[in-house]
């Protein structure tokens, strides 16, 4: 059964239904009940719109079940959809019953300063999701002012998974050579930028040319990826890639995304290395265009993302790195110049 107890916030024993593509619903009647069955039945059948066993006009539940069918919500990816359905469910859960217009700047701040204090990329997720929610709510008159505007951005406290250095890729690739599924699921990633989202479903259909055509589970994105020559030679190098999947189990099924993370993992602790993750590929391949001087635009065409900020968070540390170089040997250029002239007029001077 996909249901769970929890208390709300009154203390009060709650049940809950949840599943994967199925809406969260919140059960009116006692468990092992007759009603108890036929609300379960009508959750697996997917009959049951969201919260209307306990929606009061004008609430938060209303606001979100009603923002639920909007096309701001609906025009996200179904990976999106789904990561924005869990942060408002969470905030529906705490305070689902209060009026949409009773929420003050001091309540939303007060819910974000909290989920910051432990999580901040968390609370700074759920601030932007939350701002939208009540965006919607000024549109429908539930109220007349976004109590989110007024609180502060929260500030990224470090940068998330690290890059691997080449020394790490080196060594990753010492240990586990060509033809082995951990070295291609290595280069798979270092090569393409793709999330393991994606890289878990890759198959070799998706090859056409000499590039990888796919579409991102996070974005929706169509992107066009051409085969690095690695790449090209870490798959020739294994026995076979026609299989369901590019990077396979032991099994020859496709790994799921949390399978593929732990699997990775473990290739990682036995090349020696700790620290660094599948995702940290991501941000090496990032990091190596910008050390090549690839534009922002390029580094997009690649990895899928849609604004500079977010490629200035892969690769800013090596944005200032080179920019000190740059800056550094044009101030060297300056002093050594002004430094012959100085003392070239000296010389004349004293020449006098």
């Amino acid at each position: 059964m996909w249901v769970s107890e929890f208390p709300d916030r009154h203390g009060k024993p709650r049940l809950r239904f949840r599943r994967k593509g199925h809406p969260t619903y919140y059960f009116k009647s006692p468990f092992g009940t007759e009603g108890f069955r036929t609300e379960y039945r009508q959750c697996l059948d997917g009959n049951t719109p969201v919260g209307a066993d306990r929606i009061i006009p004008g609430s938060i539940s209303d606001l979100i079940a009603r923002y639920y069918r909007t096309q701001d919500f609906l025009n996200g990816a179904p990976a999106t959809q789904m990561k924005n359905r869990g942060m408002l469910e969470g905030f529906r859960n705490e305070h689902g019953e209060q009026p949409a217009a009773a929420m003050m700047f001091e309540h939303v701040d007060h819910i974000l300063a909290k989920k910051a204090k432990d999580h901040p990329a968390a609370a700074r997720n759920l601030r932007k999701v939350l701002r939208r929610l009540f965006e919607f709510a000024v549109k429908v008159r539930l109220r007349s002012d976004n109590p989110v505007e007024h609180t502060a951005r929260i500030k990224a406290t470090g940068t998330g998974h690290r890059a691997w250095t080449e020394q790490e890729v080196a060594a990753y690739q010492k240990a586990h050579p060509l033809g082995t599924t951990a070295r291609l699921a290595m280069e798979l990633m270092l090569w393409t930028g793709n999330r393991v989202s994606d890289a878990v479903k890759m198959t070799s259909a998706d090859i056409i040319g000499d590039a990888f055509h796919i579409q991102q589970k996070k974005t929706g994105k169509a992107v066009v990826i051409p085969i690095a020559p690695d790449l090209r030679v870490a798959m020739d190098a294994m026995p076979s890639i026609d299989g369901p999947a590019l990077l396979v189990t032991s099994f020859g099924k496709p790994f799921s995304d949390k399978g593929f993370s732990m699997r990775m993992a473990k290739w990682v602790k036995a090349a020696g290395l700790s620290g660094i993750s599948s995702h940290g590929l991501r941000k090496t391949i990032s990091n190596r265009m910008a050390l090549a001087g690839v534009s922002n635009q390029g580094i997009k065409s690649i990895t899928g993302h849609s604004a500079d900020s977010e490629v200035a968070l892969y690769t800013r540390g090596v944005d200032q790195k080179r920019l000190a170089n740059e800056t550094m040997s044009q101030l060297v250029g300056w002093a050594v110049a002004n430094l012959e002239n100085g003392l070239a007029n000296k010389g004349a001077g004293g020449a006098e």
